[in-house]
C-alpha cells in the first residue's frame, strides 16, 4: 500500500513513522500568481462600475462645494479693483554722474536685489498707508460695517445716550492701517523694473483715488529721502576728513622721527636678497627631505617585509628564483619516482640548496645598498637643516630692525589714501545734492474701474462644481481603494487570476433547510439545480485527463456553502450517470450525513483509525442512483493527523480506480491545516465562496497557501450571486411550462 501511494505521489508526499505528509522539496511552484491584478488597466467598463458603486460619494460633495459657493456669492459684499504700472529704477535723470549716496549693483534680479525689495516693502509700509489714510480721510470707509442690535445690550446703552463712545475714541480701537493693507497688492512683473500696484475697496472711484494717492506719496517721500542722504552725507565726510587730515600728519612726523633716529634709507634690496636665499634653502630642504623618507620606506619595508619594488625588479635576483622554482619543480617530479636518498635526488637537492644560498646572500646586499642610501640622505637632510636655522636667525635679527620703520611707512601710505578718497567724495557728494531728481515713473495711472471684480457667481459656481467633482471622484476611487471587499465576478477573477466556474442565485431560508443539500435531485427544475449543474459540467470539460478523479471542495470561511455545493456536485455527476464517491472530510463540523439523510455511526475517523475497512464505512444513497458516501463518523481532537496517515491517501487511490468521480468535502482553508493536506491528495481543487462577502486579502491568502502544496486549484464558485436575474426570470417561464404540461398530462390520465 505505502508504495502504491509513493508512486501515485512522488512530487507530493511521503510515508514518516506511519504517517503520510507533504514532501517539501518536491512542491512544485505555483501557477496561479496573483500579481497578474496588480498591472491591470482599469477599463472604461470598470470606471463606469465604480462610479455607480460610489455615486453618493461623488454627488455629496458637488452639493456641498455648490452650496457653499452660492452662499459665499450671496454673503459676498460687491468690491472694486484699480491698478497702475510703475517703473521703479535705481537712479533718476542724471544730471552728474558722480557724487551718488545709493549703491550699485551689478546683474539685475528684482526678487533678489536689496534695493528693489526695499522699495517694494516700502509701498506696503504702514508709514505710507497712514499718509494716505490720513490724506484721503479713509476712517469711515475703513470701519467694520458692524451695527448693535437694538435689543443687545450695547445697543440698548447706546439708545439711552449712556453707551455711546466718540469718535476718536473708536479709531483709536481700530488698526486701520491693518485694514487698508488687506485691500492693498504690490506685484512686481518679473525680468522688469515694473511693479504693479493695486487696491480693492467697495467704491469704484475711491480705490482709483487711493492708488494715485498712494504712488504720489510714494514718489515724494523718495525724493525727500534722497535729499535727506545727501546732507547727511556731506556732514559725515567732513567730520571724517578733518580726523584723518590730522592722523596723517602725525603719522609722517613719527616717520621722519625714527628713520633719523636709526640712520635708515631702505630694506628693500636687501630684504629681496635674503628672501631668495630663504627660498633656495627651503626648497633643497623639500627635496631631501622626500629623498630621506623615499630611502626610508624601501628600507623599511625590506626590513618588515623581506622584498620590494627594486628587489622583484633586480635581473639576478629574478634569475635566481626562476632557477629555484624549476629545481624544485623537477625535484617534486622526480620525488614521485625515486626517494630522498638517491643519488640523483640528493645531488638535485644540493643545488637547490646553493640556489637557495646565494638568493639570500643577494637578499642582504641589497638591504645593505637600501641602508646605505637611507643613511645618505638623511645625513644631507640634516646638513641643509642646519644651514637654514642659522640664516633663520639672520633674518629674524633684519627683521626686528626693520619692522617698526615698515610699520610707520604702511600707517603714512594709509592715512594719504583715506584722506584722498574722502576729499573726493566731499566733493562729488556736494554736487549731487544739488542734483536730486526721483528715479520712479508712472507708466499706467490708475483708473476708475467699470465693473465690480468680486463676487463672480458664475465662476463661483464652476469653481464649486468642479471642485466638488474632483473632490467627489477622489473621494470615490479612494474609497473604492481602501475597499477589500471583492464586489464581482469580474474582480473576484481579474484579481486571483482564477476563472469563475458557476454562480449559484441567493435561496430563500426555506428552501436552504428543506432541499439545498440535495436541490439537484428534490428540486432539479430550479434555478439553484441547473447552476450547480453548471458548475459540474464546467469542472468536468476542465478535467479532461483520466487520473483526475479526486476533486476536493473548500472554502475561504466557515459556513459559505461548501458541504451543499459537494453534495449537489455529487447529486450532479450522478444523474448523469457516473459513479459518484462523497467524502465528508470535514471531521470538525460534518454535515453531508444531515443533508443526504443518512447514518453517521460509522465513517472516515474510524477507517483512519485503523478501526473497519472501506467497504464498511461506504454508504449507497438508495434515492440517488450511482451516489456512495462516506461521512465524516465520530469526531476526533486532532482530525490532522488522521488525515495526514496514509490510509488517507489509500482511500482517494482507490476511490479513483472504483469510481468515476470522488468528491471531498473539506475544512475551510484558512485556520485549518486539514484542507491543505487533503489538496496534495486531490487532482483538483475548488474554492466556495459568497459574492457578498468576499474578502481580497484572504482570497489571496488562500489561494497561495493551497498553491504551495500543490498546483491544483480548478477555480470558485459564487454563492449568493446577483448577477442571475435574467437567468432566473428564463428559469420561472422554464418552470411555469413544465408544470402546465404536467398538470395537462395528469388530467388527460384521469380522463382516460
Amino acid at each position: 500500500m505505502s508504495s502504491l501511494v509513493k508512486q501515485n505521489n512522488t512530487n507530493l508526499l511521503q510515508v514518516v513513522d506511519g504517517q503520510l505528509v507533504p514532501a517539501i522539496p518536491s512542491i512544485p511552484a505555483p501557477v496561479q500568481t496573483i500579481p497578474q491584478s496588480q498591472n491591470k488597466v482599469l477599463t472604461l467598463h470598470d470606471i463606469f462600475g465604480i462610479l455607480k458603486r460610489r455615486k453618493w460619494s461623488i454627488i455629496l460633495p458637488i452639493l456641498l462645494t455648490v452650496g457653499f459657493a452660492l452662499l459665499y456669492t450671496l454673503s459676498t459684499p460687491p468690491s472694486y479693483r484699480a491698478n497702475a504700472l510703475v517703473q521703479i529704477e535705481r537712479e533718476g535723470a542724471q544730471i552728474v554722474t558722480t557724487g551718488q549716496t545709493s549703491r550699485a549693483s551689478g546683474t539685475f534680479n528684482a526678487g533678489q536685489d536689496p534695493f528693489f525689495r526695499t522699495s517694494y516693502e516700502q509701498l506696503k509700509g504702514r508709514a505710507l498707508s497712514q499718509i494716505v489714510i490720513k490724506e484721503l480721510n479713509l476712517y469711515d470707509e475703513l470701519a467694520p460695517k458692524k451695527k448693535d442690535s437694538l435689543f443687545s445690550i450695547s445697543g440698548i446703552m447706546q439708545f439711552i445716550g449712556l453707551g455711546s463712545d466718540s469718535k476718536e475714541k473708536v479709531q483709536k480701537s481700530i488698526d486701520y492701517i491693518k485694514l487698508f493693507q488687506k485691500g492693498l497688492l504690490v506685484q512686481p512683473i518679473d525680468g522688469t523694473h515694473l511693479v504693479e500696484i493695486v487696491y480693492e475697496g467697495p467704491s469704484a472711484q475711491g480705490v482709483k483715488n487711493i492708488v494715485t494717492s498712494l504712488i504720489n506719496n510714494f514718489i515724494k517721500i523718495q525724493i525727500e529721502s534722497k535729499s535727506e542722504t545727501g546732507e547727511y552725507a556731506k556732514k559725515v565726510l567732513s567730520k571724517q576728513l578733518a580726523e584723518a587730515r590730522k592722523r596723517l600728519r602725525g603719522s609722517e612726523e613719527a616717520l621722519v622721527k625714527y628713520a633719523n633716529d636709526k640712520g635708515i634709507l631702505s630694506f628693500d634690496d636687501r630684504q629681496t636678497r635674503h628672501v631668495k636665499n630663504l627660498e633656495s634653502l627651503d626648497a633643497a630642504l623639500v627635496t631631501a627631505e622626500n629623498r630621506r623618507i623615499q630611502a626610508e620606506s624601501l628600507y623599511v619595508q625590506m626590513k618588515r617585509v623581506g622584498s620590494v619594488s627594486t628587489v622583484l625588479t633586480n635581473p639576478v635576483v629574478s634569475s635566481l628564483k626562476a632557477t629555484l622554482v624549476r629545481l624544485e619543480g623537477n625535484y617534486q617530479e622526480m620525488l614521485k619516482t625515486f626517494k630522498p636518498n638517491y643519488p640523483d635526488m640528493q645531488r638535485l637537492n644540493q643545488q637547490i640548496n646553493n640556489v637557495r644560498s646565494k638568493l639570500k646572500s643577494e637578499m642582504v646586499n641589497i638591504r645593505q645598498s637600501m641602508k646605505a642610501d637611507f643613511l645618505a640622505a638623511k645625513n644631507q637632510e640634516d646638513r641643509i637643516r642646519s644651514e637654514l636655522k642659522k640664516f633663520n636667525t639672520k633674518m629674524y635679527n633684519l627683521q626686528d630692525s626693520s619692522l617698526d620703520y615698515n610699520t610707520l611707512k604702511r600707517e603714512v601710505e594709509t592715512n594719504g589714501n583715506l584722506f584722498n578718497q574722502l576729499l573726493q567724495r566731499l566733493e562729488e557728494v556736494n554736487i549731487a545734492s544739488a542734483a536730486s531728481t526721483s528715479s520712479i515713473s508712472i507708466v499706467e495711472p490708475a483708473v476708475a474701474p467699470f465693473q465690480r471684480y468680486r463676487p463672480k457667481p458664475k465662476m463661483n459656481i464652476a469653481l464649486g462644481l468642479l471642485s466638488g467633482l474632483l473632490l467627489g471622484l477622489g473621494l470615490a476611487f479612494l474609497r473604492e481603494a481602501l475597499d477589500q471587499r471583492i464586489n464581482s465576478s469580474e474582480d473576484l477573477q481579474r484579481i486571483s487570476g482564477l476563472p469563475v466556474l458557476g454562480m449559484v442565485p441567493r435561496l430563500s431560508r426555506s428552501l436552504v433547510k428543506k432541499t439545498a443539500g440535495m436541490v439537484t435531485f428534490r428540486d432539479p427544475q430550479s434555478v439553484a439545480a441547473e447552476a450547480f449543474r453548471v458548475l459540474s459540467t464546467n469542472i468536468r470539460f476542465m478535467l479532461g485527463k483520466e487520473d483526475d478523479r479526486v476533486i476536493l471542495v473548500t472554502s475561504v470561511r466557515p459556513e459559505e456553502g461548501k458541504s451543499t455545493t459537494a453534495s449537489n456536485i455529487a447529486c450532479s455527476y450522478a444523474q448523469m450517470g457516473m459513479k459518484v464517491l462523497l467524502v465528508d472530510a470535514d471531521i470538525r463540523n460534518s454535515s453531508l450525513h444531515t443533508k443526504l439523510g443518512i447514518s453517521n455511526k460509522k465513517g472516515l475517523t474510524n477507517y483512519l483509525k485503523g478501526e473497519i475497512d472501506l467497504v464498511g464505512i461506504t454508504q449507497p444513497v438508495k434515492a440517488v442512483s450511482g451516489l456512495y458516501v462516506i461521512t465524516a463518523g465520530n469526531y476526533v481532537n486532532n482530525p490532522v493527523s488522521l488525515l495526514a496517515h496514509e490510509r488517507m491517501a489509500y482511500l482517494t487511490t482507490q476511490g479513483a480506480n472504483i469510481f468515476d468521480v470522488v468528491i471531498v468535502d473539506a475544512p475551510p482553508v484558512l485556520g485549518f491545516a486539514d484542507s491543505l493536506i487533503l489538496s496534495s491528495l486531490a487532482s483538483s481543487t475548488l474554492i466556495v465562496a459568497k459574492e457578498d462577502g468576499i474578502d481580497r486579502a484572504k482570497i489571496k491568502t488562500t489561494i497561495e497557501q493551497l498553491a504551495r502544496v500543490k498546483n491544483n486549484v480548478l477555480g470558485f464558485l459564487l454563492i449568493n450571486s446577483k448577477n442571475s436575474a435574467a437567468e432566473t426570470k428564463y428559469n420561472t417561464k422554464y418552470q411555469k411550462k413544465v408544470k402546465k404540461q404536467a398538470r395537462l398530462a395528469i388530467e388527460k390520465l384521469k380522463y382516460t
